[in-house]
């Protein structure tokens, strides 16, 4: 079959949705299916590419940075692509389309089922669902009649966590099916040869607010005078300015690396040789960072909030952490993992053992796999929309 995957970030440009956007279209292309991938433009990064199997058409849209995008860049994603998104469903005989996130994804896939009748689903991601981001109350509203035609007529809504499709299904009052993330379990895996070392804690993704990266920072400014300690902070962002320079004020500026984006092999080994990832973001869909570190074998500290509490299982592969904003509270349980070689083992064999049967990119691939040939044969919409 032929599908349209429509999603305003696409790597390089995004973040994890972006990432889990690319794997499923990998995934599926396995299957033995055409998928082409209508997102943003950067730069010199325009017009349509072989990558990987897959074919990549980046409409110049406005972007000015690969890390976030605001309401204007994601409007003239939707008037961009809805125009050329046309034209490549009939071009390559398009059966049916997913659509990241419900705005502008589905905005666009929307218009294209009215122009042509090809039918969608809408992957919710996160930051789309009302509730997630108080600041943006206001756009929401605004937004409601839209988000509303938009899942009405869609063929099937999917969130990557059950805490999502509570939170979507309370607001939004329309049927959603839980399919998860995956993680690549052949790349991101425990290195049996992993070297001694001064304790390392990990934050990898965008560094945006809703990471809550300073959380770590000031944790490593609370444990450095009790345990040698150091941080390593990969990927960029908005923020990063503002949390270099509170490095130095918390006087941890030797202790703390900042190393921008990496490769997925060079994350993997960041994976490997760091004693706990610390992730406490204020929300999420699913994160795929905390998937890959459990693959490699790391435990996680996390927030905890539903979609993290659905991946971290407190003694087994990590902890849960109870206030966001206090690290003081989070400060004995991290030092705990750090110091206890017997404790940190038991986690990293249970973080490993927690997504082995439980997520891979070709379970969710299979899912999205019925539920796209399905629309294609109903070309109906959403079940029980009210």
């Amino acid at each position: 079959m032929r599908f349209l995957f429509i999603n305003y970030e696409y790597p390089p440009i995004g973040g994890g949705s972006a990432t889990a956007c690319k794997q499923l279209a990998r995934a599926l292309a396995k299957r033995g299916h055409r998928i082409v991938v209508l997102t943003t433009g950067i730069g010199s990064l325009t017009g349509t590419a072989e990558e990987e199997g897959l074919t990549v058409h980046r409409v110049r849209a406005i972007r000015k940075s690969a890390h976030q995008s605001g309401i204007l860049e994601m409007l003239s994603y939707v008037l961009v692509a809805s125009w050329e998104a046309v034209r490549l469903v009939k071009s390559y005989k398009i059966d049916s389309m997913l659509a990241f996130f419900s705005v502008p994804g589905g905005i666009v896939a929307r218009w294209i089922h009215l122009r042509t009748g090809i039918p969608y689903v809408i992957s919710l991601r996160g930051g789309d669902v009302p509730g997630t981001e108080p600041h943006l109350a206001f756009f929401y509203r605004l937004l409601q009649p839209v988000r509303n035609e938009i899942f009405k007529h869609a063929s099937a809504i999917t969130a990557p966590s059950e805490g999502l499709k509570t939170l979507s299904e309370k607001t939004d009052r329309f049927p959603v099916q839980v399919i998860p993330n995956g993680v690549d379990l052949d790349l991101f895996r425990p290195d049996p040869a992993r070297p001694s070392q001064v304790p390392c804690l990990l934050s990898v993704g965008r560094l945006h607010a809703q990471k809550n990266v300073s959380y770590l920072l000031r944790l490593v400014s609370l444990i450095r005078p009790k345990t040698a300690v150091t941080a390593r902070i990969i990927g960029d962002g908005p923020e990063r300015a503002r949390l270099e320079e509170l490095t130095r004020t918390l006087g941890i500026a030797d202790s703390v690396q900042f190393e921008g984006w990496l490769s997925r092999e060079a994350v993997r080994e960041a994976y490997q040789s760091a004693t706990l990832l610390i992730h406490v973001s204020t929300y999420e869909g699913m994160s795929n960072v905390i998937l890959e570190a459990l693959a490699s074998g790391l435990p996680v500290a996390a927030s905890r909030i539903p979609e993290n509490s659905e991946l971290i299982q407190p003694g087994i592969n990590g902890l849960l952490l109870d206030s966001a904003s206090d690290p003081a509270q989070g400060l004995e349980p991290v030092r705990e993992i750090m110091i206890d070689q017997a404790k940190w083992t038991t986690l990293s064999r249970g973080a490993r053992e927690s997504v082995e049967s439980r997520f891979s990119w070709s379970k969710t691939a299979e899912q999205y796999e019925q539920l796209l040939a399905a629309a294609r044969m109903t070309n109906g919409r959403c079940a029980d929309d009210k």
